[in-house]
């Protein structure tokens, strides 16, 4: 495994990035994958890293980077101390820096970064996204629906609201397959919710599944996570595999 850190410029600075991919053999798919709201750090690289395996040249941008560099926070600590912790708010005025558009504008600036990489494949690509990196990851398949075959959104929240600018309103125009994994024990994704969601995905004719995934709570996929849990993540990491191969390796 090959992997390595990068500085992007970007249209408001330099933005860290993270990439991984195998020794040798190359060139292979990029994949991009859109962080949590806890933030850049190792059990992000790992993800990218198991994604990597895989035979992907994996890319997981520092989207907190408007806010300072490489911010990540102690969820378990922020989860013991309440809704109204000082740790809490801060966490949530950084991911107030996350604007969607401007994901679309950092994902064009990596692509521009890794061209001259051999590693990297020019073909289509393929993203995946947790928690508000699932919105971004949306967000970034239709505003570039011709270079993203597929995308995959893992423990996703908030994909539907009644803004002018739901998440939602994005499927109109992706072209690729889709696969939305949400945890049951979430309150930004009820079962009402996730219906809603899956019937926007149908009535636009997108191609793919959505699913609740049963007794497992939000962040299910993150190891770091006390809500971290195995069997769904592995499940996760297989039908996201599953999907690439599918839109990128067709038969």
């Amino acid at each position: 495994m090959e992997e390595r850190e990068i500085g992007v410029r970007t249209s408001d600075g330099t933005m860290t990035a993270f990439i991984a991919h195998p020794d040798g053999g190359g060139p292979f798919p990029v994949a991009m994958l859109f962080m949590d709201g806890v933030g850049y750090r190792e059990q992000i690289k790992e993800n990218a890293r198991r994604f990597a395996s895989g035979g992907y040249y994996v890319v997981a941008p520092d989207l907190f980077y408007r806010a300072g560099d490489r911010i990540a926070f102690d969820f378990s600590s922020i989860a013991s101390a309440g809704a109204d912790s000082d740790e809490r708010r801060r966490m949530m005025t950084v991911i107030s820096t996350v604007n969607p558009d401007a994901a679309v504008s950092d994902t064009r600036a990596v692509v521009v970064e890794i061209a001259s990489d051999p590693d990297a494949a020019r073909g289509p690509r393929v993203c995946v996204g947790y928690c508000m990196g699932a919105r971004i990851a949306s967000r970034v398949a239709s505003a570039m629906p011709d270079d993203f075959a597929a995308v995959a959104g893992i423990h996703p929240g908030a994909l539907v609201t009644d803004k002018a600018d739901s998440p939602h309103h994005d499927l109109a125009s992706v072209k690729g397959e889709v696969y939305f994994a949400f945890a049951e024990i979430d309150r930004s994704a009820t079962g009402e919710l996730v219906d809603r969601f899956r019937e926007e995905v149908q009535a636009r004719g997108v191609d793919g599944v959505v699913e609740r995934v049963p007794s497992v709570a939000h962040g299910f996929a993150m190891a770091d996570l006390p809500v971290y849990d195995h069997d769904a993540a592995e499940r996760h990491f297989e039908r996201t595999f599953e999907l690439w191969r599918r839109n990128l390796n067709p038969t």
